[in-house]
């Protein structure tokens, strides 16, 4: 059982989940993050609290999977053990708080999801544990039946029948000669039956029995109407009953989006919108919609005119799109700089998409911002950089070239060849050839085959 909670804890975690709140209107989702994992630190069973926590770390990938980085696994399987010794140690709510860590490098992490539904289950939060494993129910390789078999355990430890009966079924799908799953399926209809006939033999009887009780049974099939539904059945079932709910008009455009069902994730939030005209959490999911449908509309447009380069009218119309996507970009980046200023990631995409609008003034003033963050400091210098070289101002892209080359890590052989590269470049365009060939020499001798520099070479000499 989860240890009982004090009444300065519950306030304590419900003050830390409205701090979090407040950073989530605003895009401020490190700071949100933390304040949301405050709160569920301080209230293991409260579900509201997770889904909010777990709704912002996908946010911070802008509810894309492949934005998640390919080492996160390798970072991952340290938490992974952390959270395996605490259980050991049967320090449950502890294990959930560390895997909370690697959920915020990758909230879809499915061995992090079953790992933390374990642990709530030995704390007797069966909802949660459930919760746990649907979350992660898309990201399920098609052939991982141990999973289907454990999320078939949490829906019976829950009494949702139908769902467990679901998970069987997609066990028995990959493999047909599971005698486990035949048997289970058949003895989880026998329990469902058997539910549905106690709850209709209390019906009959309530009149001889106080009106509390009968009022208990409603509660309780009211409870089983909603076992029987779907995910996306319960979020629309939020909405209807409270349109000014936010969440659940997120949930449903990250399901739609999963799917790649583009515009009806859109039709969902517009309604969002609708009902809430000034959320911020929704105008954010709103925009990103709306530009990943344009950046698909471009790739598309793009093989297209690979294809055929002499197809004008599909050219004019790429060029159209381009310019929407663009003039949509710098809006939205312009928008959530303006909520969250000292947001530097912000700054950084907005001075990307100034940069390619040609508006390199601007650009270079977002790029100097950004660099004050550790982890953007060489990126946000390279692209300063290059925007002072497309201003015409040569003398300053060397000197910021230099200062990033200093931060430069060893062993980081891209950000050097990159820097060096460019500074080659630069001193091309001062007429310093010999610090040209100097710094073009530093990149040929980490990788020849590096863009144009063994050209660059040849003809220095």
């Amino acid at each position: 059982m989860p240890p009982e909670l004090e009444a300065q804890d519950i306030e304590k975690a419900r003050t830390f989940f409205q701090y979090g709140n407040d950073a989530a209107l605003k895009s401020n989702f490190e700071y949100a993050i933390n304040m949301y994992k405050e709160a569920c630190k301080r209230a293991v069973d409260n579900l509201q609290f997770r889904q909010a926590l777990r709704s912002v770390q996908r946010q911070q990938f802008g509810n894309d999977p492949s934005k998640v980085g390919r080492l996160v696994g390798l970072t991952n399987k340290k938490i992974h053990f952390q959270a395996s010794s605490a259980r050991k140690k049967e320090k449950y709510a502890h294990a959930i708080e560390i895997l909370e860590d690697a959920f915020t490098n990758n909230p879809w992490d499915v061995a992090a999801a079953r790992e933390a539904a374990e642990s709530f289950e030995m704390l007797e939060l069966y909802p949660i544990a459930q919760w746990c494993m649907e979350s992660v129910q898309g990201e399920v390789g098609a052939k991982d039946d141990d999973f289907h078999r454990h999320a078939a355990h949490v829906h019976e430890l829950c009494e949702v029948w139908p769902k467990a009966i679901a998970s069987w079924e997609a066990v028995k799908r990959i493999d047909p000669y599971d005698e486990d799953a035949e048997r289970k399926i058949k003895n989880l209809a026998a329990s469902a039956t058997m539910k549905r006939a106690n709850y209709e033999k209390a019906i009959e009887t309530a009149g001889e029995k106080p009106k509390e009780t009968a009022e208990e049974i409603r509660a309780k099939l009211e409870q089983l109407k909603l076992d029987k539904m779907t995910p996306e059945e319960r979020l629309h079932k939020q909405i209807k009953e409270d349109p000014k709910q936010v969440w659940p008009y997120v949930e449903l455009a990250d399901m739609a989006r999963k799917r790649s069902q583009f515009e009806n994730a859109e039709k969902i939030l517009a309604a969002g919108l609708k009902a809430n005209p000034k959320d911020p959490t929704l105008q954010q999911h709103y925009a990103e919609v709306q530009m990943t449908r344009l950046k698909r509309a471009v790739e598309s447009l793009s093989k297209r005119v690979d294809d055929d380069p002499t197809d004008a009218a599909t050219k004019g119309k790429l060029e159209q799109l381009q310019r929407m996507l663009l003039d949509y970009e710098i809006k939205e980046y312009r928008r959530r700089v303006a909520l969250s200023p000292e947001d530097n990631n912000l700054h950084y995409q907005l001075g990307l998409a100034l940069a390619r609008n040609s508006q390199h003034a601007e650009a270079i003033g977002e790029f100097q911002i950004a660099k004050g963050a550790p982890n953007l400091k060489i990126d946000a210098m390279l692209q300063a950089g290059l925007s002072f070289e497309a201003d015409g101002r040569a003398k300053l892209a060397e000197r910021t070239y230099q200062e990033a080359l200093k931060a430069v890590e060893p062993g980081d052989s891209v950000n050097f060849n990159a820097l060096h590269y460019q500074l080659g470049r630069v001193n091309e365009t001062l007429g310093n050839m010999e610090q040209a060939e100097e710094h073009y020499n530093e990149v040929a001798a980490n990788d020849y085959t590096y863009k144009d520099v063994a050209q660059r070479l040849r003809n220095l000499n």
